[in-house]
């Protein structure tokens, strides 16, 4: 129970902190609707196992086995959200309100860039790494482990698929597309800025 209280506050506090996670998944749902932002969600949390894979069976092993592997992914992170960001910075705008059409379905495509997103997202890394060096511990039985994964990952899935429900509404979805323009480039630019943000705290740091 004292461990469940110190853990459980964390896991929220970061799902809910502002972030690239939350940044894709509003654009999808207020631009395409529920069930692109859901798929997002989904991605996202299926995502959250691969940080959860590399913190259980060790952040050392990796390192003797990949140098620089932690570094690399955080290289190919912040290049994917400047890639993104601009280009919804760039991007056109879709079409009227009233000639937009249904919202999209769900799809194999979002649920890859929530993938994508959190799988690259060197927050999540390091929260997860943290959590489970600081918090659970190495000695923490595997099951244990495990559990804590599956919370975490509930955790944003279930967090992302109530902001996809609140912005796909009709009223929000509407006001959105008709400043969609704006709202891409807003989006992009926080995506940008983050990304290059990343790059910069990488070559402070060394890393190849």
């Amino acid at each position: 129970m004292e461990q469940a209280a110190l853990i459980v506050p964390v896991v929220w506090l970061a799902v809910l902190s502002p972030g690239a996670d939350f940044a894709m998944v509003s654009r999808n749902s207020c631009l395409y609707g529920r069930q692109a932002g859901f798929a997002v969600s989904t991605g996202i949390a299926i995502a959250c196992w691969f940080h959860v894979a590399y913190a259980i069976v060790g952040i050392a092993l990796i390192e003797r086995t990949i140098p620089h592997a932690f570094g690399l992914i955080r290289i190919l992170g912040a290049a994917y959200l400047i890639g993104i960001g601009v280009s919804m910075v760039l991007r056109r705008r879709l079409a009227e309100p009233e000639a937009a059409g249904p919202p999209a379905a769900f799809s194999a495509r979002g649920v890859v860039t929530g993938l994508l997103t959190n799988g690259l997202n060197p927050k999540t890394s390091v929260f997860v790494i943290s959590l489970y060096s600081q918090a659970l511990g190495p000695d923490a039985a595997l099951q244990q482990q495990v559990a804590w994964g599956l919370f975490i990952s509930l955790s944003h899935l279930a967090w992302f698929a109530l902001v996809s429900s609140y912005l796909s509404k009709p009223g929000v979805r509407d006001y959105v597309l008709r400043r969609q323009i704006l709202f891409n480039r807003v989006i992009g630019l926080i995506l940008t800025l983050f990304g290059t943000m990343l790059l910069s705290i990488n070559q402070l740091a060394g890393l190849p």
